[in-house]
């Protein structure tokens, strides 16, 4: 079942998940679930970023700032991704 994330919502990274930077990128591991996942540097920034439990208007605004984009395409962009993310518990709604 899709679990999708809005504006609204608070995020974490899942505690349980091990992830490693490689070459500028981060691969991640669900041990649990033998999955493994890859991901880019913007992908990787918005890891990092969810350290802390974050506000996904947040996240937003913080790549907003740090990146060309348009507003409209990095909050859809955004919350897919994050969608994606909670789906296979890599974070933790809160």
């Amino acid at each position: 079942m899709e679990n999708k994330i809005l504006l609204e919502d608070v995020v974490i990274q899942n505690k349980e998940i091990d992830a490693t930077d490689l070459n500028g990128e981060k691969v991640m591991m669900n041990l649990d679930k033998g999955q493994y996942f890859m991901l880019n540097e913007v992908a990787s920034r918005i890891w990092d970023i969810t350290d802390e439990p974050t506000k996904v208007s947040e996240i937003i605004s913080t790549l907003l700032e740090e990146y060309e984009i348009d507003n409209e395409t990095c909050e859809k962009t955004v919350i897919e991704f994050l969608s994606k993310l909670n789906n296979v518990d890599l974070i933790v709604k809160k």
